[in-house]
């Protein structure tokens, strides 16, 4: 029996060669062969192949093409100046492949951030001859646990061994398939058949949360993050020095892109574990990276099965025209790119545009829209991505509504079953300075959903900060929007002086406002605080209520006890039904995440307010709940016209 080893005269490949013959030549049963006529290689029958080069080049290319047409299994050793990667075993039709394998180490954030300054890493073998010796000791025990199938299994076997100079040991770490992969080409044609969603019941293991499981941060950890081969590259974690903890999370593509992801909590491991959550959440959807958009079509054509764009809100063409932007008014007679989605209401599949379904690079040429992460989330299960996908979108309706309508709306209170969580993230921003003051924005919807305010008590910036949530749980909405509004908070403190002369400089030219944190950073200039005088006004103040009085029959409506995820979000979707709303589920999950065991979705509700950054994006056109809710719950005498909204941008981020 033969193992064929293909190496251009690498160091690595001669080094192996050397410790095969002086450790096994005599006692195993396999030949080794060295660089065979790739044409002929299938007539050796070989065990294994190896494939060891010092550098990327074409003879890598070209051995790997070989092997996979014969469908032969491959262990490849690769150097990258300073690093060897030792493996994955590449097996035919088993994804995860040395192709994966590079896609995850051209896309790091070293690499990134070396290419920002025009910096190559070396690209050739930077290893010294003892660590040479040590790595053909590692690659000869793996070749042996690969062809001798009665000892341990292989750890290449959906890992790759990343060694580096300045270590000097081998880490073994899981090789995430890459969507990305041509190899491996596991993203599909889009299809309505995929698009179906069929819920079904698991058991709410966290009541409190709504959550199935318990996702462990050492588990996400080993999974995805690593600094040369990990699907996230680079994870931080920043403290402020009395308990709590910011982190950030970013994953790098092949096209250059950057995804980030944030999170918070009163611990590294919660902070670092939400950012990594978020991160995976959005690279879902950024871009379509589970299936392939194949629908090319006008409006007009496929409006049988299509969701008109205006029922998710568009621009104002006009006033962005006039600020020089180059979005295009959308045309029922021109070809877009449309997704498949779910209609929950009317049980089947539909038609949305890709530019609402993503907001990153799409299959158009031109946007009509601008589009953010509202309504993704990721779950354990497909009934839990969705039910916290529905948060986000009411959350953001909520608030949107309060701001654009100025709607005075109902104050809360904390009530005597305040989970001690919820008072602790209360009373750290009171210790802080800040009087906060909690909002009803549900309007008429059962659902609770909270606007947390924080006013500094001195005329310091940040002078008004705010934080919103939305969950069945009353008690779980306020803690979400202290925890957002502490974040906020944090932030414009760490570097008040800098971002406050810029916050000034948009304060007093709103059109130089473009980005998400830019909103946040301008609301909270005391300059600004007559912005925020609707919701304080005290003659809106009237009766103030206890969270458990607002939200009474919650836990009953929702039956939530049952914890029964299919049941709890039937009953969810059944009310929003009810109420005139379709809830559209759009399945974003990748083969990175679904390989974690999660789901992310992307939820539409049409008629529902979006979220939107920048001066001018606002995307109102096409909507009547937000023009007609102030009047049908009495704070206003006539529907609302466009002339008669909140002209100031949001303070939302």
């Amino acid at each position: 029996m033969k193992i064929v080893l293909f190496h251009n005269g690498s160091r690595l490949g001669e080094q192996m060669i050397d410790t095969w013959y002086k450790k096994y030549s005599q006692t195993s049963q396999f030949e080794l062969v060295q660089n065979c006529p790739l044409d002929d290689i299938e007539t050796y029958h070989p065990r294994l192949v190896i494939l060891a080069s010092d550098a990327p080049s074409e003879f890598e290319e070209l051995v790997l093409r070989k092997c996979r047409d014969f469908k032969l299994s491959i262990l490849s050793v690769l150097g990258r100046g300073t690093t060897v990667l030792l493996g994955p075993l590449e097996t035919p039709e088993v994804p995860g492949c040395v192709t994966c394998l590079e896609l995850r180490f051209e896309n790091t954030l070293d690499r990134s951030f070396n290419s920002i300054f025009n910096q190559q890493d070396s690209e050739s073998l930077e290893m010294s001859p003892s660590d040479l010796l040590t790595l053909a000791d590692i690659v000869t025990v793996e070749i042996k646990s690969i062809i001798f199938e009665s000892l341990d299994p292989p750890r290449s076997k959906g890992r790759v061994g990343v060694y580096e100079q300045e270590k000097q040991h081998i880490e073994w770490v899981p090789l995430v398939p890459s969507h990305d992969c041509p190899r491996c080409n596991l993203m599909p044609d889009d299809h309505p058949v995929s698009a179906q969603v069929q819920f079904a019941s698991h058991i709410v293991n966290d009541v409190e949360t709504l959550r199935v499981g318990t996702v462990e941060f050492t588990r996400l950890e080993e999974l995805f993050i690593h600094t040369k081969v990990g699907y996230i590259s680079a994870v931080n974690e920043l403290s402020n020095g009395d308990g709590y903890v910011q982190a950030d999370a970013y994953i790098y593509t092949p096209a250059g892109d950057d995804i980030a992801g944030y999170g918070s909590g009163w611990s590294g491991i919660d902070a670092k574990k939400s950012a990594v959550l978020e991160v995976l959440e959005r690279s879902c959807g950024f871009q379509a990276v589970g299936r392939h958009p194949v629908v090319f079509g006008k409006y007009s054509e496929l409006c049988d099965t299509a969701i008109h764009p205006s029922q998710f809100g568009l621009h104002n063409y006009e006033l962005l025209q006039s600020l020089n932007h180059k979005l295009e008014p959308f045309d029922d007679e021109k070809k877009y790119s449309w997704v498949w989605a779910y209609s929950t209401k009317h049980d089947k599949p539909v038609l949305i545009p890709e530019q609402i379904a993503y907001y990153g690079p799409t299959a158009d040429e031109k946007r009509f829209v601008t589009e953010t992460s509202n309504g993704c989330a990721i779950g354990g299960t497909v009934e839990e991505a969705v039910l916290h996908g529905i948060f986000e979108v009411l959350e953001r309706d909520g608030f949107l509504n309060m701001w654009y309508a100025k709607i005075p709306v109902p104050e809360l209170r904390l009530g005597r079953q305040c989970p001690a969580k919820t008072s602790d993230a209360f009373r750290y921003l009171v210790d802080h300075g800040f009087w906060v003051r909690l909002f009803n924005i549900s309007h008429n919807l059962s659902v609770p959903t909270i606007c947390a305010v924080a006013i500094n008590q001195e005329s310091d910036y940040p002078k008004v900060v705010s934080g919103s949530a939305c969950h069945l749980n009353p008690y779980q909405a306020v803690y979400g929007a202290l925890r957002e509004l502490t974040g906020q908070v944090i932030d414009l403190q760490r570097v008040a002086e800098e971002r406050r002369d810029a916050a000034m400089a948009m304060f007093l030219e709103p059109k130089k406002i473009k980005h998400i944190l830019d909103h946040v950073a301008v609301a909270a200039l005391p300059e600004a605080y007559s912005y925020w005088k609707f919701l304080f006004r005290q003659k809106n103040r009237g009766r103030i209520q206890s969270i458990e009085q607002a939200y009474t029959d919650v836990y009953q409506r929702y039956e939530i006890n049952s914890r029964d995820t299919r049941r709890i979000l039937g009953f969810l979707l059944d009310d929003l039904h009810g109420r005139g709303f379709d809830v559209i589920v759009l399945n974003q999950t990748s083969v990175e995440v679904s390989y974690g065991g999660l789901h992310a979705v992307k939820v539409l509700i049409p008629g529902m307010t979006p979220m939107t950054f920048g001066y001018g994006f606002q995307r109102l056109r096409g909507l009547r709940r937000l023009f007609e809710l102030p009047y049908h719950m009495g704070y206003a005498k006539r529907a609302l016209t466009e002339a008669d909204l909140n002209q100031d941008w949001h303070p939302f981020s």
